[in-house]
């Protein structure tokens, strides 16, 4: 038998079970299509409940600690998916629309769809870590889409954006330099200890996890703490260890040109072949180690 039984019995199934998502977000070309779909069809839904003065659904899918305390499990994952009003969701849905699209074609579906969940899950779990015994809740997309444009700024920190201020004045920004704002405008409260009605917190998780998940997938250099880190994760793993340790000094121990024909030149194939998108973790950061090899040339 064929695959091991991890394959056999856990990545097979869920791949039957992701199979009806995929084939719908191929049909509307991207996940981030998707995903928009998915927050107006949920918003919609919210608006008929209102209407009808049935407060049942927030109090089961929006995100608050007393609902956890009801084995509401899903809520980490349901509440990203409401909204509080109109100019919410629509806030949310443009930035993801004109930063999610680069980003998810730049590191593919399948990562940009765990970005997004795993920014969402992150934003709860740090205003949960705050306001579990609160009596409010918190419901918006803003953690995950705010992961979406940190990515954004980390992979293309230089890369000039146009906003609409005020949906009037056209004003260019770099993203890195939009990034900070972003973080600016929820660390600025919070160090007032201003009440805003808004869940900083959550925002600042989905920033965090934004550019830490972009760097644990090898993109651009690594900030030293994280290398330290790294390194003493490897040390949990001796048998891996030594065989790290051996590939290191002997990647050392080649020439430039050695170094581009062997380790390089088939990584660039497998772009022109699959796109960017489809690199190991350990192929971006061949790619970012071959800078130093070519300043040696």
């Amino acid at each position: 038998m064929r695959g091991s039984w991890a394959e056999r019995h856990v990545r097979r199934p869920m791949e039957r079970l992701t199979e009806p998502f995929r084939d719908w977000v191929s049909r509307l070309g991207s996940v981030t299509a998707a995903l928009i779909w998915i927050n107006v069809v949920v918003f919609l839904v919210q608006l008929v409940c209102e209407f009808v003065r049935w407060p049942v659904f927030e109090r089961v899918f929006a995100l608050s600690g007393a609902g956890l305390q009801s084995f509401f499990f899903w809520q980490p994952v349901t509440y990203m998916f409401l909204h509080g009003g109109l100019f919410h969701i629509l806030i949310n849905l443009l930035i993801l629309w004109f930063l999610g699209r680069e980003v998810e074609y730049f590191i593919g579906p399948k990562y940009f769809t765990r970005l997004y969940l795993l920014g969402g899950v992150m934003g709860a779990a740090l205003w949960l870590a705050f306001n579990y015994h609160a009596p409010a809740h918190v419901v918006g997309a803003s953690a995950a889409v705010l992961a979406c444009a940190i990515a954004f700024a980390t992979l293309f920190p230089d890369r000039e954006i146009t906003l609409l201020l005020f949906f009037v004045l056209p004003v260019t920004i770099k993203a890195k330099y939009l990034a900070w704002g972003l973080v600016a405008l929820d660390v600025v409260p919070l160090l007032q200890h201003a009440t805003t009605g808004v869940a900083h917190l959550a925002h600042l998780g989905g920033a965090l996890l934004g550019y830490l998940y972009i760097k644990q997938l090898g993109y651009g250099p690594q900030p030293r703490w994280l290398r330290w880190w790294e390194r003493m994760t490897d040390r949990l793993k001796p048998r891996r260890r030594l065989g790290v340790r051996a590939r290191r000094v002997s990647e050392r121990e080649m020439t430039p040109d050695e170094f581009i024909r062997e380790k390089v030149d088939p990584i660039l194939d497998k772009i022109a072949r699959e796109g960017i998108h489809s690199l190991t973790r350990a192929e971006r950061k061949i790619l970012e180690s071959a800078k130093d090899y070519l300043r040696k040339r």
